[in-house]
């Protein structure tokens, strides 16, 4: 397993736009476990998570299963705009669950104020943000936007990446990459919850 957390760091490096240290890669059994630890870990009963405005049903029922109270943010052509929801609603948050560079299912990128400013907003509720990167290997032209990891200073981000669209759905096979306080947490719930991935 190190060789393929060190094989996804030096993709990451060359696809993604950062400097990615291998051991804060924990590879898990798809994206769906991903969200699923990221839920045991971070939300509890009654809590709420922020997520975009239309999204992803599947991270929806994933939180709601962990007992969390769901808070949209409207997308618009810039993507998820949190100044749209209460103040209140904000700070009582403690995830965020966004698509930033290619919005499901709308498929709008998040523009670099909205990233800042979800950022700033992370620090300032010490909450996370669970950035699903399902599908950046794929443009039309040019390279591949910069991830919201990519920007973030204050280890605020949980970085989802999968290999499903590009190998095999069958396959089953994802990666977060954590900030370093978090790695052996994650860790320890994967191995509790699943002791090996395909």
């Amino acid at each position: 397993v190190e060789g393929l957390r060190c094989g996804i760091a030096y993709c990451l490096a060359s696809a993604r736009g950062w400097l990615c240290d291998a051991t804060r890669v924990v590879v898990v059994g798809g994206c769906a476990q991903a969200l699923d630890l990221a839920a045991r870990l971070f939300v509890d009963p009654g809590g709420e998570v922020l997520v975009e405005d239309p999204h992803y049903l599947g991270a929806r029922r994933t939180f709601e299963a962990a007992g969390a109270e769901i808070v949209g943010a409207p997308v618009d052509q810039e993507g998820m705009d949190p100044r749209r929801v209460s103040s209140s609603d904000r700070k009582r948050c403690r995830m965020a669950y966004v698509t930033p560079s290619h919005q499901f299912p709308t498929g709008v990128i998040l523009s670099l104020a909205r990233r800042q400013a979800l950022l700033s907003w992370a620090e300032e509720a010490n909450a996370y943000i669970l950035e699903d990167d399902y599908d950046s290997e794929f443009r039309y032209a040019g390279r591949a936007i910069p991830s919201l990891k990519s920007l973030d200073e204050g280890g605020r981000v949980l970085y989802v990446g999968t290999f499903s669209k590009t190998l095999l759905p069958a396959l089953r096979i994802a990666y977060l990459v954590l900030p370093k306080n978090l790695v052996e947490l994650f860790r320890s719930a994967k191995w509790l919850s699943d002791w090996a991935a395909p």
